[in-house]
C-alpha cells in the first residue's frame, strides 16, 4: 500500500497555495499590532452592508507614500494579530520601514471582518474581488498615500483575483508571487504529478493518481458539481475535492478563469517571482505568465527567480524539504532578497513615467 501511502502524503496537491503563508496569528482577543518605529492604523470598509477591518501599516513621517495592498493566499484564516516571525509580517513591516505604506483587508467572517462565512457558498471570488477594491478605494483617500502609486502585492493564488481587480482600479503596478499561469485545472494535473514524484512515489502509481483526478476535478471544477455529489459515487475523490475549509463555489470560479484573457486586459508592469525551493509552482509557469503578458504588452513583465526560496517566501534546502517542513506546520526563515529586489522594483516602477 506504499502508493497509498504516498498519495496521502500528497493531498496537498495545489492546496498548499493555503496552506504556505498562514500567518502564525496570537491567540483571540490579544491587543492590536504595534510598532515603535512605524504606524499600525485599523480602519474599517463597508461591503455588501458589512463591515470589515483593514490593517495598515504607515511610516511616522508626514507626507504621501506609494502604497501596497497585499491579496494573500489560498485559506480561511485572519491577517491581524502577526507574530514577528511571520512571513507576511516580516514583508509588509519591511516594506513600510523602507518607505511604503501597506494595507490588508481581513476575509470575510475573519478576524473583525463581518459578511458571509469564509467557507460558506457566499464567500466567492466576486465577494473577493470587492474586498480588495475597497481596500484600494480606502488607501486612495488616504492623506498619507499618493493616489498615483498604489500596487498590488498578490501571493499564491492571489494574482488570479488580482487580476480581475486590477481591471477595475488604476494600479501603478503588480507583483505576483509564486503563482500560475495556466488554467488551474491544467496546473491541478501537473503539481499532482509533480508533488508524487518529488516525494518518491512511483511512476505506475502517480500515473493512476493522476488520471483519478483528473476524472474527480473535472466533476468538481469543469462540470460545477458539489463536493458532497461528487463523495456521494465516487469516495475516491475526496483529496481531488478538498477544500481545505474554503469555499467550493471560490475554487470553481477561480477554475473558470482563462488567465490570457483577463491578463490582456492589465496594461501595468509586473513583476513575476518564483523561488527554486517552491514545490507548488515552477519557472515554467511563471515565465509563461511573463511571456503571455509580454505578448499582449511588450516589455511590462519581468521575471525574477531566488535561488532556495519555498513558496512561502521562506528560506528552505530544496523543494521537497519546503513540503516535509509544512506538513509538520514549520517553515524557514523570510527570504530578505525578496524584499530587497521587490523594494528595487517598487522604486523603480514608480520613478518611471506611466
Amino acid at each position: 500500500m506504499r502508493g497509498q501511502a504516498v498519495r496521502s502524503r500528497v493531498v496537498l496537491l495545489a492546496r498548499l497555495l493555503m496552506l504556505a503563508a498562514v500567518p502564525a496569528c496570537a491567540s483571540a482577543g490579544q491587543d492590536r499590532e504595534s510598532a515603535l518605529d512605524f504606524d499600525i492604523l485599523y480602519q474599517p470598509v463597508v461591503i455588501d452592508n458589512a463591515q470589515y477591518q483593514t490593517i495598515i501599516t504607515k511610516p511616522k513621517a508626514e507626507g504621501r507614500y506609494p502604497a501596497i495592498l497585499l491579496i494573500a493566499g489560498l485559506g480561511c484564516y485572519s491577517l491581524d494579530h502577526l507574530k514577528a516571525d511571520d512571513i507576511y509580517a516580516q514583508l509588509l513591516y519591511g516594506l513600510t520601514r523602507r518607505g511604503y505604506v501597506t494595507m490588508r483587508v481581513e476575509k470575510n467572517g475573519e478576524g473583525q471582518s463581518q459578511g458571509p462565512p469564509c467557507d460558506s457558498p457566499q464567500s466567492d471570488l466576486q465577494l473577493a474581488m470587492r474586498r480588495s477594491l475597497a481596500g484600494l478605494n480606502l488607501l486612495a483617500d488616504s492623506k498619507f498615500v499618493n493616489p498615483e502609486n498604489i500596487f498590488i502585492l498578490a501571493h499564491s493564488i492571489g494574482p488570479l483575483e488580482g487580476v480581475l481587480v486590477a481591471q477595475k482600479f488604476p494600479v501603478r503596478g503588480f507583483i505576483a508571487a509564486e503563482t500560475i499561469g495556466k488554467s488551474w485545472f491544467e496546473y491541478e494535473l501537473e503539481n499532482t504529478r509533480r508533488q508524487m514524484l518529488m516525494l518518491g512515489a512511483s511512476y505506475d502509481v502517480t500515473d493512476r493518481t493522476v488520471r483519478i483526478v483528473e476524472r474527480c476535478s473535472h466533476r468538481f471544477l469543469v462540470e460545477k458539481q458539489r463536493p458532497d455529489v461528487v463523495l456521494k459515487d465516487s469516495p475516491e475523490c475526496a483529496d481531488s475535492v478538498n477544500t481545505f475549509g474554503v469555499s467550493y463555489t471560490y475554487l470553481q470560479q477561480i477554475a473558470d478563469l482563462d488567465l490570457a484573457v483577463e491578463w490582456k486586459k492589465v496594461d501595468v508592469p509586473v513583476l513575476v517571482t518564483w523561488g527554486s525551493s517552491d514545490p507548488t509552482t515552477t519557472a515554467d509557469q511563471s515565465q509563461y505568465l511573463v511571456d503571455m503578458i509580454n505578448s499582449f504588452h511588450p516589455g511590462r513583465a519581468m521575471y525574477a527567480e531566488f535561488p532556495g526560496m519555498g513558496h512561502g517566501l521562506d528560506q528552505s534546502p530544496s523543494p521537497r524539504a519546503w513540503l516535509e517542513a509544512v506538513q509538520k506546520q514549520q517553515h524557514g526563515p523570510f527570504d530578505q532578497s525578496f524584499l530587497d529586489r521587490v523594494t528595487h522594483w517598487l522604486a523603480k516602477t514608480t520613478q518611471s513615467k506611466h
